[in-house]
């Protein structure tokens, strides 16, 4: 009988889970995680949440996998007195939906958005900054747009193919992402307290806020409709093919505690296989993986000297 009576109630939570019932819905989320100066903006057919502020040159700033803009709060602070600062939640993350239609490769939906953004805002040529998963596209735009990136910002990214070991995760974490199994892509708060607490050196930063902040925003993406491919590990060869043609100043940027990606065995192999002759690696103490969360401040500072030297060498509009 008790048995029977667990089995409904999983079931029910399944059920509940896949419709979005327990997660609230679009309007909700928009008044709770919107910014003063967020922006909606309908661009080839996905609905894109963005923030335009500040004057000077551009810098675009893309977050990682399950971020949000949200993520860059330090650094839109720091920069914007002498930077334009333009920032979007990659769909389907944050408060933007994917399009219709997914692109079946790797970063080209990311790229595309890139260049419809800036078109609607009359941007022509920009500081370019992506961190994590977001290297990948970053990589490939300014590889693929050298007449439009001034400078690339890469910071904590794959530079080449990997293969996520889930033996490595903590009993927790892994038990948590089995049931989220079962509720069709739904997690628990507690899986993304683990998520965080395993990807940010200053665990002071997991508050019950940014907790419940990354547990509504992304299991909002559970009832969105499904990118056209699967993303994998193996998709970040794609970065180790773009590496080399990058002609744009180039900064790795990187955590001396990132647990992903360490310094000594990703980001000086990236050095090296940058192509500028402009390129430089910049080590920031005492951060994690979630760089723009953990060390915000000193991370943008960091980034702020190089993109202000960049700056007096490149003529913008």
């Amino acid at each position: 009988m008790v048995l029977a009576v667990l089995c409904g109630v999983a079931l029910a939570a399944a059920w509940a889970a896949r419709q979005g019932l327990l997660t609230a819905d679009d309007a909700a989320l928009r008044a709770r995680y919107a910014l003063p100066q967020s922006r909606f903006v309908t661009l080839d057919g996905q609905h894109i949440h963005y923030v335009d502020e500040g004057r000077g040159p551009v810098v675009l700033l893309l977050h990682g996998s399950y971020g949000s803009l949200r993520m860059w709060e330090d650094w839109a602070r720091i920069l914007r007195a002498d930077y334009r600062v333009v920032r979007f939640d990659r769909p389907p993350m944050g408060l933007s939906s994917p399009a219709a239609q997914s692109p079946t490769s790797p970063g080209t939906a990311d790229m595309q958005l890139i260049d419809a953004l800036t078109a609607k805002l009359g941007i022509e040529r920009f500081f370019l900054v992506g961190t994590s998963s977001a290297g990948l596209p970053a990589a490939a735009y300014a590889a693929s747009h050298p007449e439009r990136v001034a400078g690339v910002v890469l910071a904590n990214i794959a530079v080449d193919a990997i293969k996520p070991a889930a033996t490595h995760l903590p009993l927790e974490l892994r038990i948590g992402l089995q049931i989220s199994r079962w509720l069709g892509g739904w997690r628990p708060e507690f899986v993304w307290r683990l998520v965080l607490q395993r990807n940010l050196y200053d665990q002071t930063q997991v508050t019950p806020q940014l907790v419940r902040e990354w547990t509504d925003l992304n299991n909002r993406a559970v009832r969105l409709p499904k990118p056209g491919y699967s993303p994998s590990g193996a998709m970040f060869a794609r970065t180790r093919e773009d590496l080399p043609k990058l002609r744009a100043p180039t900064l790795l940027l990187w955590s001396a505690d990132d647990h992903e990606f360490p310094v000594d065995t990703t980001a000086r192999r990236g050095l090296t296989a940058v192509g500028a002759a402009d390129k430089s690696l910049v080590v920031v103490e005492r951060c994690g993986h979630m760089m723009p969360i953990d060390c915000g401040s000193r991370s943008a500072r960091a980034a702020k000297a190089t993109l202000d030297r960049w700056s007096l060498a490149t003529p913008f509009q």
